[in-house]
C-alpha cells in the first residue's frame, strides 16, 4: 500500500479519546491468510473494523505497542475487538464486545518511539472463546462463525442492486465523500462484501455498527444497512433540497434590490414627470411582485 492510498484513510485510534471513524476501502483478499485459534487481541475505540476493508490504526497505550512487538514476528494476523466504553484507557475483557474481526496487518509504520500507525486488512469475523491471557496484552481462543447466505433468487438480486444504487446516491450527496468511493460500491458484485464496506461508513454510533458486524444471517445484514442508507439518503436529499431553496431566494432578493436599483436610476435621470419613466417604473414595480 502507498502512503498516497494511506492517507486516503482517516486514521481510527486504540488510544485517542472521543469518536473516531473510518474510511473504510473494499480490499481484494485474494488468498487469505490462516487464522489460528489463539489471536492477539487488539482493544480499539470509536469504531468497528469489518471484513474486506482497509483501515489505519494509530497505536498508542503500552499494552498495545507490546502486543505489536511480540505478535508480527510470528503471524501478522491479530484480533481486533471494540471497547463498549471508549473512555477506559486498559479495558478488561469484559469492557469489550464478544465479536470482533481477525486482520492481517499490513502496514506498521513507527511515528515515535510510544506511537505506531498500523494498517490492516479485516479478514472475517470471529467470537471469544475463552481468555486465556490478560498480561501483558489480551489473548483468547476464538471461533470462526460462519455467514448465512440467501438462496440466489431474482428478489435478492433486486435487494442488493437496490443497496448498491441508494448507497451511490448517498455518496454522490455527502460533500466529504472520496471520490473513490463511489467507483468502490460500483465494483462490489456481493451483497455481504458491500453490506460489510457500506457498514462502518454509515453515520451511525458504534453499537449500531457493532450490532451489524455480528449479525450472521447475511440477508438480515443487508436489510439494516439498508435500512440505515435509506435514512441517510432521505437527510442528504432534504438538505440538498433546502440547500437549493436558500439559494433561489437568495438569487431572488438579488433579483429584487436590482430591480429597485433600475427604478431609482430611471426616477433621478428622468424624472417623475417626463413621460414614459413612470410607465417604465411601473413595469418594474410588477416584475417585483
Amino acid at each position: 500500500m502507498s502512503d498516497k492510498e494511506i492517507s486516503a484513510l482517516q486514521p481510527g485510534a486504540d488510544l485517542r479519546p472521543g469518536p473516531q471513524s473510518t474510511i473504510a476501502a473494499p480490499t481484494d483478499q485474494g488468498q487469505t491468510p490462516r487464522i489460528p485459534e489463539e489471536l492477539s487481541i487488539l482493544p480499539v475505540r470509536g469504531f468497528v473494523v469489518f471484513p474486506g476493508t482497509v483501515t489505519p490504526l494509530n497505536v498508542q497505550r503500552a499494552a498495545s505497542l507490546k502486543l505489536l512487538d511480540d505478535t508480527l514476528p510470528r503471524t501478522k494476523v491479530i484480533g481486533l475487538l471494540t471497547q463498549r466504553d471508549e473512555t477506559k484507557d486498559e479495558p478488561a475483557p469484559e469492557d469489550l464486545y464478544p465479536v470482533g474481526t481477525a486482520a492481517r496487518v499490513l502496514k506498521l509504520i513507527r511515528q515515535s518511539e510510544d506511537h505506531v500507525l498500523v494498517i490492516v486488512q479485516g479478514l472475517r469475523r470471529f467470537s471469544l472463546r475463552k481468555i486465556i491471557a490478560t498480561s501483558p496484552f489480551l489473548r483468547a481462543e476464538v471461533d470462526l462463525p460462519k455467514s448465512i447466505s440467501p438462496a440466489p433468487t431474482k428478489e435478492w438480486e433486486a435487494t442488493f442492486r437496490n443497496l448498491r444504487d441508494s448507497a451511490t446516491k448517498l455518496f454522490e450527496l455527502t460533500p466529504d465523500a472520496p471520490d473513490q468511493v463511489r467507483l468502490m460500491i460500483l465494483n462490489i458484485d456481493d451483497a455481504e462484501q458491500l453490506a460489510d464496506f457500506l457498514a462502518p461508513n454509515l453515520n451511525i454510533d458504534v453499537a449500531q455498527k457493532q450490532a451489524i458486524l455480528e449479525e450472521l444471517d447475511v440477508e438480515k445484514r443487508v436489510r439494516a444497512v439498508q435500512k440505515h442508507v435509506s435514512a441517510q439518503l432521505e437527510i442528504a436529499e432534504i438538505q440538498q433540497r433546502l440547500q437549493k431553496d436558500v439559494a433561489s431566494q437568495f438569487s431572488d432578493a438579488q433579483r429584487r434590490a436590482y430591480l429597485r436599483s433600475q427604478i431609482k436610476a430611471i426616477q433621478h435621470e428622468l424624472g417623475e414627470a417626463e413621460a414614459g419613466s413612470e410607465e417604465q417604473a411601473q413595469q418594474l414595480r410588477k416584475r417585483l411582485e
